[in-house]
This record gives C-alpha cells, structure tokens and sequence, in this order.
C-alpha cells in the first residue's frame, strides 16, 4: 500500500514537470500571448482577400483546422482581412504560418449548409505557400478604429515593436 502511495506522487510530479510545446490558450510563447486576440498584419504573394484560410500541418499535407461556414463572420460581418496600406492586411479569422488558402470565397463558403469534406478542401487549395511577410504587433484591443490608422503607422516605420514570422518560402516538387 506505501509503495503505492510513492509510485502515485512519483508519477504525479513526473507527469507534472512535462512540458508541452503546443500553444494553449493563455499561453505565452515567443512574447506573444495567445489568449489575447493578436493584431496579425501581413501580406500575400497574390491576391487572396476575398478566399477563406484554413490551417494546415508545417509539412502542408494535412488540413488540420478548417471554419464551420458560420464561423466566417466577425462583428457582424464576414471576416475578410481588413485592408491596411501598401498591399498589408490585417487578419480577421486567424492566419497563422502553416494557413493556406481555399479556392472557395467568403461569400461562397458562408452559404453553405457545413463545411466541405477534407478531401474537397485539400484539392481546392489555391495556394499553399501565401505569405511574403507576417508581424505580430501585440494586443488587437490597443488598436482603435479596426487598428487602421496606427498599424498604417507601423507600416511606415517598418513594424517597430511588432515581432517578424519566419515565413516557409514555395516549395517545389519533383
């Protein structure tokens, strides 16, 4: 009964020394604290505004999350990515460094009764590889006004106080 009593705490202080390297909600990494909604500013390799991003693994073979069609709206209205100045986009939805874009658009998708099955959204990918640049420019509350006119600001001072993605550059197949 005793050493059962010590293999228990033993295992309950091992299991709680673990650590995880997923970001949980609440969770801080790299300075950026993820229960907070982020103002995410970036900027495409083409025109991707109007198509709805989903999330895949960090080798882009899997679709790991994906929105339901209702979960497109944001303040009562579709999430498109607001339009900052020089071609930058501030995000709506929740893009991250793994996150591609589907050939469906918002409005196209947000009709539909649920959403595609994996295998529709995997061969409807328009692009895989997205991104030129994505900063991470702290807490989406301290932004008024949508954040418009203090992220063109940051913009032109080249995203002073605003944490730079490592962005994946295409890559080809053989």
């Amino acid at each position: 009964m005793r050493k059962l009593f010590i293999y228990s705490i033993l295992t309950v202080l091992l299991l709680a020394s673990c650590k995880t390297t997923e970001k949980k909600l609440g969770m801080k990494t790299d300075n950026i604290n993820y229960s907070i909604e982020q103002a995410i500013v970036y900027k495409t390799i083409g025109n991707f505004n109007n198509l709805v991003p989903v999330t895949m693994n960090s080798a882009k073979t899997k679709i790991t999350s994906y929105p339901a069609p209702l979960d497109l709206m944001y303040n009562g209205r579709l999430a498109k990515p607001t339009l900052l100045k020089n071609g930058y986009l501030l995000d709506n939805r929740g893009i991250s460094v793994n996150t591609v874009f589907l050939k469906f658009t918002y409005e196209e998708y947000s009709k539909m009764t649920e959403a595609p099955s994996l295998e529709t959204m995997m061969n409807n990918i328009a692009e895989k590889y997205p991104f030129s640049e994505i900063y991470h420019c702290g807490a989406r509350s301290q932004y008024s006004d949508n954040g418009v006119k203090k992220l063109n600001t940051l913009i032109d001072t080249g995203f002073a106080g605003c944490k730079k993605e490592a962005i994946t550059p295409l890559q080809t197949e053989f």
